[in-house]
């Protein structure tokens, strides 16, 4: 255009407290796209902007002030949008002093490949039922679903689906990427992800933000293509956030996750899982 200014977006970046489902208001922030950094463009709280850089695929570095590093592939091919567009699931630091609600479940597990857990006591929505053909979940109740994927959780199993939706203006209606492989079932809930780390020498963090009044998450996680279902309970004795396999079973004996909980007892120490994940 003459006398004008063309420009292109070549990717949007969201950044989320995978912990609380927030965006990440810290400025401080670092892109590196296949070890080169890379100038994103703040837009509004936790979105980030690349202009006029070219869309090259690859692996997208983000470290942010107070988060643990993490990386996420860049493909545009797989991209469904009307641009392209990729969320980065951030897990906070764990701090040196102060309060702190967290409830940790990390260890060492050769062959596991992802972890993520979903909060039964605090559910986003309600599902009323599905239309296959259309790939549509009609909910009787919600809360504002702002994220890309969900989670169904099918609470007589004690599993949970994972399902990603496309944009709409229907807050009732929810429509699918892709068919749900699962039986819905009248009225069971949907919750947001929580997503947890993995690494290839097998060591894993997942960690899970307690309100001080006492919450149940459902832990999924992959080991050598075994999908592994858990139940965890992070409750609040003596006022301080404790957590707890609900089956009785606290991993012991090495076939299982191992949990570690950090409650308001603070020690100045660096945290082991925050070092190995960047941290620090």
């Amino acid at each position: 255009m003459e006398n004008g200014f063309c420009y292109r977006l070549d990717l949007v970046v969201r950044l989320v407290d995978t912990t609380a489902g927030s965006p990440v208001t810290q400025r401080q922030v670092r892109f590196l796209l296949n070890d080169r950094e890379v100038s994103f463009f703040p837009k509004s709280a936790g979105i980030y902007v690349l202009i006029n850089a070219g869309q090259k695929e690859g692996s997208l570095s983000v470290a942010v002030r107070g988060y643990l590093k993490t990386a996420v592939d860049i493909r545009y091919e797989e991209g469904k949008g009307r641009y392209p567009e990729v969320y980065v699931e951030l897990i906070p630091e764990r701090p040196r002093y102060g309060i702190c609600n967290f409830t940790d479940i990390s260890g060492n597990l050769p062959g596991i490949s992802s972890i993520a857990a979903v909060c039964l006591t605090k559910p986003f929505a309600t599902a009323l039922s599905y239309h296959a053909g259309k790939r549509q979940i009609k909910l009787l109740r919600a809360k504002e679903l702002e994220e890309k994927a969900y989670a169904l959780i099918h609470a007589q199993e004690e599993t949970f689906e994972e399902f990603r939706v496309l944009p709409g203006k229907n807050k009732l209606l929810l429509r699918l990427e892709d068919p749900l492989e699962t039986e819905l079932r009248p009225e069971e809930e949907i919750s947001r992800i929580v997503r947890g780390l993995t690494d290839e020498a097998g060591n894993y963090l997942l960690r899970l933000r307690g309100d001080g009044r006492g919450m149940q998450y459902l832990v999924r996680y992959v080991v050598k293509d075994r999908i592994r279902f858990e139940k965890v309970a992070v409750d609040v004795a003596d006022g301080k956030e404790n957590g707890r396999w609900q089956d009785g079973d606290d991993g012991s004996d090495g076939s299982k996750l191992s949990m570690r909980v950090w409650d308001n007892t603070l020690h100045a120490a660096g945290d082991v899982a925050d070092d190995l994940y960047g941290g620090r």
